[in-house]
């Protein structure tokens, strides 16, 4: 049977592996475990060591960007420590199984006393046949291959989870300043109303209904706040610094980020991400496996080689003997049949995680689309409404035409606009981070010219043109004042 080909090492880890393989296996066989990766957007960081732990103030004195909270996490973040160990510890398996096993040397005396006395010594070296340390070292050295997926993989597990804990405490920012405004608006409302019930134009349950606004409000902002703290102990634990102090982050909540296509996205995952990767390794490695377990009944080779002297009359001896087993009643049969099925399963494995990557792929999209889509219409469609009808009130207001509640009703319509917003904008990140974790994209938020990248479709409130990245955030609408009220004249 003719042995299956080595899949291809990433960079540059692939020198460790070619330089073993080159010792040990030949140049043939070396040059094809060099060859790089095939599919792109697979990148692995310097293996050189990295400290467990580092100061939160090393390099970066006060992270605010989503790029220094991932430099910090790639250096500390104790899962890519892990990873980068178990890569060490694959590559001793893989230089342990090619090993020739020691000699043994003994030494004899078959009668230790007496005129014939003698003394000899002896030396045992077994002879493996079939190749069966270099397939063990094949299939030692899918696992390499494995643990380095594994690496990538975990890399970017780290990375999505420092991208989404930082979009989701960037969303928390901008929920506190709706929050504060509300309770602005809720605070002039009891005040305007407390004036009003004094003057005699309002009544005490009409100030008791602002008294409860104000107090829902305040509350909504004091939990709002609780979710900044959290969130930024939740950003420092994703960094691998629990003890790290997190601030006030900087980044653009409503940038734009491109519009994918499903079926072309979900081609793209399966080719860029490192899970089947990982399992076309495994199907390698379970075919070596294979070619060992055939080869296992062929039988090494003990050759025994010694001297011998008898000490009166003096007589000098040479010593040889060679053994072997007889595959007779075990011809591994079992262990061949059991790598069979190993194959069947990895195989099946690799199909699995191509299903489930399709099926993730469809769910972020889902979730990307449904929040842009909402994003877009709150953005160019409903706010602008919002704003006008505010605008109308408060002229109509100016004018008398219509009551004060009609005002409030109308600024809470606003700022509870602003705030479904923002919620939108939290689920739209949701979705971005999904998909630029299954693409494993190096660029976050994603660009034009990532894989799968399609214009939007026309006619929609998502094709707008591009928002400057200068521009701040969206102007929340401030709460309006009523002139103080006129005391009515006595009877």
């Amino acid at each position: 049977m003719r042995a299956p080909r080595p899949l291809p090492l990433p960079h540059p880890l692939a020198a460790f592996v070619g330089a073993a393989l080159l010792t040990y296996a030949g140049p043939a066989l070396a040059a094809d475990l060099a060859a790089p990766l095939s599919a792109p957007g697979i990148m692995l960081q310097s293996d050189q060591p990295v400290p467990a732990t580092i100061s939160p103030t090393a390099g970066l004195p006060a992270p605010r960007t989503l790029a220094e909270f991932v430099l910090l996490a790639e250096r500390s973040h104790p899962r890519l420590v892990a990873a980068r160990a178990a890569i060490e510890a694959a590559r001793g398996q893989a230089v342990q199984a090619r090993l020739y096993p020691n000699p043994v040397i003994a030494g004899a005396s078959p009668q230790i006393a007496g005129p014939e006395s003698q003394w000899s010594g002896f030396v045992t070296q077994d002879l493996v046949t079939a190749g069966k340390l270099r397939l063990s070292q094949q299939a030692a050295l899918r696992k390499v291959q494995q643990a380095e997926y594994d690496l990538i993989r975990a890399r970017f597990d780290v990375l999505r989870d420092v991208r989404q804990t930082y979009y989701g405490l960037l969303v928390a920012q901008r929920r506190v300043q709706i929050y504060q405004l509300l309770l602005d608006i809720a605070k002039r409302s009891y005040d305007i109303g407390t004036a009003l019930a004094e003057a005699g134009e309002g009544t005490k349950a009409d100030v008791l209904f602002w008294s409860i606004e104000r107090d829902r409000a305040e509350v909504r902002l004091i939990n709002s706040s609780v979710y900044i703290e959290t969130g930024r102990r939740q950003l420092a634990a994703a960094i691998g610094l629990p003890r790290a102090d997190v601030g006030e982050i900087e980044a653009d909540l409503f940038q734009k980020i491109p519009w994918f296509d499903l079926k072309t996205l979900q081609e793209e995952i399966v080719r860029a991400n490192a899970r089947p990767r990982a399992a076309e390794a495994k199907i390698a490695q379970a075919q070596w496996a294979l070619e060992r377990a055939v080869v296992q009944p062929i039988p090494n080779i003990n050759v025994l080689g010694g001297y011998q002297r008898q000490v009166g009359p003096a007589q000098e001896q040479g010593l040889v003997q060679v053994m072997m087993q007889v595959p007779i009643f075990d011809r591994n049969q079992g262990n061949i049949r059991t790598a069979r099925a190993d194959i069947a399963t990895s195989r099946a494995d690799l199909r699995t995680i191509e299903l489930d990557l399709a099926t993730q792929a469809a769910q972020a999209v889902a979730t990307y689309r449904v929040a842009q889509r909402q994003a877009d219409w709150y953005e160019q469609s409903i706010l602008p409404k919002a704003r006008e009808t505010l605008q109308l009130t408060q002229q109509l207001y100016a004018r008398g035409e219509v009551t004060f509640l009609s005002l409030l009703q109308a600024q809470k319509i606003l700022t509870e606009t602003e705030l479904a917003f923002v919620e939108s904008q939290a689920d739209r990140w949701t979705g971005a981070v999904a998909i630029a974790d299954l693409l494993q994209l190096e660029q976050f938020p994603p660009t034009g010219d990532a894989p799968a990248v399609v214009p939007p479709p026309s006619g929609g409130p998502e094709a707008l043109p591009p928002r400057d990245p200068n521009a701040g955030p969206p102007p929340i609408a401030e709460p309006v004042a009523r002139p103080a009220p006129v005391p009515l004249p006595t009877p």
